[in-house]
């Protein structure tokens, strides 16, 4: 199944829709515009929530920790150490994301090594168009989160990547904003 996800950047509230193939709604994606917690908020095509995303601000790695509707938890938790391409371990599942993170092109492996999904960056288009091709649509809902909440990680390091490099651009600067969640 490939779904194809949009990122509204500049709006004060961060939105998402994942589509499938048909541009229907599966998914919509929400973070507050001010929020203690830093929550974003998962719903699927009838409005259902079915996860909630909140980052972990005490950590030696980037984490954000993910709470099913039927309350099972699984931290996405960068690792160290990984130089030429990115290793996130998803903690209470076993799984592992791998490839390069920043260029959206990376796998979800389970704990038998296979390949359940498959993600990457569309380059020419008026808004940010992310594709995920889903192999194992078992896993449907959870890897939709889990690229949720590995979206908000990169998110976060491209502003810190603006910061310390001094130039922060309207798409940081509007992002920023939105991490005000």
């Amino acid at each position: 199944m490939l779904l194809h996800a949009k990122s509204k950047m500049l709006s004060i509230h961060k939105k998402m829709e994942i589509m499938d193939e048909d541009d229907r709604v599966l998914y919509t994606v929400e973070s507050k515009a001010i929020s203690i917690h830093d929550t974003t908020y998962i719903r699927n095509a009838v409005g259902e929530t079915i996860a909630t995303i909140s980052h972990k601000p005490i950590s030696l790695h980037e984490t954000h920790e993910i709470e099913f509707a039927d309350g099972e938890r699984v931290e996405v938790r960068t690792e160290w150490f990984h130089v030429m391409n990115d290793v996130i371990d998803l903690d209470g599942l076993g799984w592992q994301l791998r490839g390069d993170v920043l260029q959206h092109n990376y796998e979800f492996v389970n704990q038998l090594g296979a390949v359940m999904a498959r993600t990457h960056q569309k380059w020419v288009s008026l808004h940010d168009v992310y594709y995920i091709d889903v192999l194992d649509e078992g896993q449907l809902d959870r890897i939709v989160c889990i690229y949720v909440a590995l979206e908000r990680i990169i998110r976060e390091r491209e502003i810190r990547r603006e910061n310390e490099s001094g130039v922060i651009g309207a798409s940081a600067a509007a992002h920023h904003s939105d991490q005000q969640d």
